[in-house]
Parts: structure tokens; C-alpha cells; sequence
């Protein structure tokens, strides 16, 4: 008597899951505005945001790259005009995506 209880739940489920799965966002990196996008100066492998920076320390930067390959703005003091690890003075920052640093921007 159970069975077409749990046949009927079986099917809701996976209907739900393939419905979920159409419905997704398909918004790939590819289909992302990239014309005002920062250039990226390095191609080594980025696991999180923290592996990217600015090109350039106090957001003056006009770049993405590694952040082994990237200045160092440790002991840097910035005037307070721009986020300090924004790129263009605030209009990107730097990410990780897709294993490769890139910027995010407004």
C-alpha cells in the first residue's frame, strides 16, 4: 500500500531536482560583460580571492595579477581616497573565478 506513496514521492523529487537544475543560473564566465573589465597580467592558478590583487598598491592599480607576482602593500599607507586593494580606485576588485584571477566590477 506504501508503494505508490513512495513511487509518487520518488518522481516529485526527481521532477524538482531537473526543474532546479533548467532553472539555474547558466550565466557562465564567458556571457560576462568583460569590455570594461581590468586587463589580468598573470596566468598562475588562484584557489580563493585572497590569491588576487591590484596591480598597483592604495587602488591605484589598473590590473589583476597573482598576488605572488603582485606588489606587496603590506607596509603601504594610503591617503584614504580609494580602497586600498580595489583596482581604479574602487571600480574593481580582485578576484579568484574559475581557477584565474580576474576583476570584479561595477
Amino acid at each position: 500500500m506504501r508503494r505508490p506513496h513512495v513511487l509518487r514521492f520518488l518522481a516529485r523529487a526527481i521532477a524538482g531536482v531537473t526543474l532546479g537544475l533548467m532553472a539555474g543560473c547558466d550565466l557562465g564566465v564567458e556571457d560576462l560583460p568583460l569590455d570594461d573589465a581590468p586587463p589580468v597580467l598573470s596566468s598562475q592558478v588562484c584557489y580563493d580571492d585572497t590569491d588576487c590583487v591590484a596591480s598597483a598598491c592604495c587602488g591605484e592599480g589598473n590590473a589583476v595579477t597573482h598576488r605572488t607576482e603582485g606588489p606587496n602593500c603590506a607596509g603601504v599607507r594610503c591617503d584614504g581616497t580609494c580602497p586600498p586593494g580595489s583596482i581604479d580606485c574602487g571600480r574593481c576588485i580582485p578576484v579568484c573565478r574559475n581557477a584565474r584571477c580576474a576583476g570584479a566590477c561595477q
